[in-house]
C-alpha cells in the first residue's frame, strides 16, 4: 500500500487507543494493513472501520498496536506498599474491597491483585475487574494460568499456596471477573452494580497516549473511585498535571494518587517516614538472563546510535520495576554514549529517588529538564515526545523537594 493511503488508517487507529504510535507500533500496524488492504482499497478499508460492521476488524487493529509484555508480580517495591500501607487498611474495614486493574493484559495483574488481597485477609467476596481492549488477550487472561517464566518474580511461599500447575487456586480465581473494554470509550465500568472502585491499577498503560487522552482517563478513573480511594500508576508515568481531585501519596518506595475522603480524619499526605541510604536487602532469587550491554552493539554506529541502542534495551529491564545493578549501569552507560538522552536521566533519578537518595535524583532531573528546555535533548521513545518528559520532570523535581 502506498504511504499516502496508509497514513489516515494509522491516524484513525491512533485516535481509537489514544496513543502517539511508536516506531514499533507503526511498523507492526504498517505489516498488518499491508496484509489486509489491496492496493487503492485504503478508503473503502476505512470507511469499514469507521461503520458498525467494521467493529470486529478495528478490535483486531487495536490489538496490533496493544502491548502484551508482563510478569506476575511487577515491581514487587510498588506492590510492598500498596499492600502494607493501603490495602491492609482498607481490609480493617471489614467490607468487601473491589478493585480495577484497567489495562490487564493476559491476566498477570489481576492475578497479582488478588494474591495481595489474600495476603491482606480481605474480606472473601473482594473482587477484582481486569479490563483490555484486546479480546484474544482478554481470552487468555480468564484462565488465570501462566508458564514458569511469567511467575518467576512470585516469592516461593505464595506460589505454594495459591498456584496449582502454574493456575491460580479456584477460591481466588472465582473473586476476578473481565470485560473488554477501550479506555478511550465512555461510559467506564463500575465495579458492581453502581458501586464505585476502591483501587484502580492502571500500569505502564498512560505512557503510551497523548495527553489529552491520558487527561481524560485520569478525570474518569477518579469517577469511578471511592472517596478515600487509590489510583496506581506505575513509577515511571506519573501524573503530567496536577488533578484537583487527587492527593499525592508519598511512601517508602512509590507514590499513589489518592481520593479526597468525605470526611477525612487526617491528612491524606503525611510526611515520609525516614528511609535508609540503602535498598533494605531481598530475598535472592533466580532472575532472568539478561542481555550484555558490552559487545553487542555494531561498531558501523555513532556513540549517539550506541547510547540510543542501549537505551531501549535498559528500557525493557526498567519496565520489570526491578532495581537492578544493571539497570543502573546500563543507563549511566547509555548516557556516556549519548549524555543528552533526557529519558535516561530522568530514569536515572526515579531509580535514585526510590533508593532515596534524593539529592541525586534531583540533580539528575534537573539536568535532564535543562536540556529539554535548551532543545538540546534527543528524541526516546520514553514518555514518546520531549514535551511530556519536560513536564515529568518538573513534578518529579516538585515531588523530591517536598518529600
Amino acid at each position: 500500500m502506498k504511504v499516502p493511503e496508509l497514513e489516515p488508517l494509522l491516524q484513525f487507529v491512533a485516535q481509537r487507543t489514544g496513543t502517539r504510535l511508536s516506531r514499533q507500533q507503526r511498523e507492526r500496524l504498517e505489516a498488518e494493513l499491508d496484509r489486509e488492504v489491496p492496493p487503492g482499497g485504503g478508503a473503502a478499508y476505512l470507511a469499514m472501520l469507521q461503520a458498525r460492521e467494521g467493529a470486529h476488524e478495528l478490535a483486531r487493529l487495536l490489538a496490533v498496536v496493544s502491548v502484551h509484555k508482563t510478569d506476575l508480580f511487577r515491581d514487587e517495591p510498588q506492590l510492598e506498599a500498596l499492600q502494607t500501607h493501603v490495602l491492609r487498611p482498607l481490609v480493617a474495614s471489614g467490607r468487601p474491597l473491589r478493585l480495577w486493574s484497567a489495562g490487564c493484559s493476559t491476566g498477570e495483574e489481576v492475578a497479582t491483585l488478588l494474591v495481595l488481597l489474600a495476603e491482606a485477609g480481605a474480606h472473601p467476596d473482594s473482587s477484582v475487574l481486569g479490563t483490555d481492549l484486546s479480546a484474544a488477550a482478554l481470552e487468555q487472561a480468564k484462565r488465570l494460568a501462566f508458564t514458569p517464566e511469567v511467575l518467576k518474580r512470585v516469592p516461593p511461599e505464595l506460589l505454594g499456596r495459591y498456584f496449582r500447575d502454574g493456575a491460580l487456586v479456584p477460591t481466588l480465581k472465582a473473586r476476578a471477573r473481565f470485560a473488554q473494554h477501550n479506555l478511550v470509550d465512555r461510559p467506564y465500568p463500575f465495579a458492581n452494580d453502581d458501586a464505585h472502585f476502591d483501587v484502580i491499577v492502571c500500569r505502564n498503560v498512560l505512557i503510551y497516549f497523548t495527553a489529552e487522552a491520558a487527561r481524560d482517563t485520569v478525570s474518569s478513573f477518579v469517577e469511578r473511585l471511592t472517596p478515600g480511594g487509590v489510583l496506581v500508576l506505575s513509577t515511571a508515568e506519573p501524573l503530567l498535571e496536577p488533578v484537583p481531585e487527587l492527593t499525592t501519596l508519598r511512601l517508602p518506595g512509590a507514590f499513589f494518587y489518592q481520593r479526597a475522603s468525605a470526611t477525612p480524619a487526617a491528612p491524606v499526605d503525611p510526611p515520609p517516614p525516614p528511609r535508609p541510604s540503602a535498598p533494605p536487602p531481598r530475598p535472592s532469587a533466580p532472575r532472568p538472563a539478561r542481555p550484555a550491554i558490552t559487545g553487542e552493539i555494531p561498531v558501523v554506529l555513532t556513540p549517539e546510535d550506541e547510547g540510543r541502542k542501549l537505551f531501549e534495551l535498559v528500557l525493557e529491564w526498567a519496565a520489570t520495576g526491578e532495581d537492578h545493578p544493571e539497570t543502573e549501569a546500563g543507563l549511566r552507560k547509555a548516557l556516556y554514549l549519548a549524555p543528552q538522552l533526557a529519558g535516561a536521566r530522568y530514569l536515572l533519578g526515579l531509580i535514585l529517588e526510590r533508593r532515596g537518595v534524593a539529592a541525586d535524583a534531583a540533580s539528575e532531573y534537573r539536568r535532564a529538564l535543562a536540556m529539554l528546555e535548551a532543545g538540546k535533548a534527543l528524541p526516546s521513545a520514553f514518555f514518546l515526545n520531549n514535551e511530556r518528559l519536560k513536564q515529568a520532570c518538573k513534578l518529579a523535581l516538585k515531588r523530591v523537594r517536598v518529600a
